[in-house]
């Protein structure tokens, strides 16, 4: 049975990588305007638009509605898939995921990433390996779980401007370290 990798559209993975996987996009909003990622806006647009914005872009989750399209394709396809999803702590987007999943025991596996951006990228471009070798959907499900644990993502950053104004830090910390 093959086995179908999927994605949402926030894992940073090689473009030889995404020909070979189905990305759910999620919504993008800068102010009232709504741009589905990688579908209506590209990555250089999004971080033009961000430096140009006085607020920060917010996302919205992909809903159920939208994995339930791709899992009935896997279905009638007679497929079965992984599915690698943005952290739980960052978005709903796992929670829609395993409502959409409900009806397709032992066809879907949903694996929250525990991760963002290269951190999910690592476990899809693991399940497309795993896939290439054979592994079935249940043992690639399996082996990503083991592996996200020893996955740890860190950054560094040019300002703390939009951790600012996102409200990770304090406006009085943002103006201190921003002067040195």
């Amino acid at each position: 049975m093959n086995v179908r990798i999927i994605s949402d559209s926030t894992a940073d993975v090689s473009r030889e990588t995404r020909e070979k996987i189905t990305v759910i996009p999620l919504s993008l909003f800068f102010g009232e305007e709504e741009y589905i990622d990688t579908v209506t806006i590209t990555y250089r647009e999004f971080y033009e638009k961000l430096i140009e914005s006085d607020e920060l872009p917010r996302t919205s989750q992909a809903n159920p509605e939208s994995f339930r399209e791709v899992f009935e394709d896997v279905a009638k396809n007679d497929e079965t898939a992984v599915l690698i999803t943005l952290s739980s702590t960052f978005s709903g987007t796992y929670q829609s995921a395993l409502i959409a999943a409900e009806d397709y025991e032992d066809r879907i596996f949903v694996v929250d990433s525990k991760n963002a951006t290269i951190g999910s990228g690592i476990l899809v471009e693991l399940a497309v390996k795993l896939s290439e070798e054979g592994l079935s959907a249940k043992e690639i499900y399996e082996r990503l779980l083991e592996e996200r644990e020893k996955i740890c993502l860190m950054g560094i950053v040019d300002t703390l401007e939009y951790l600012k104004k996102g409200g990770r830090i304090s406006k009085i910390s943002g103006c201190f370290s921003n002067n040195y």
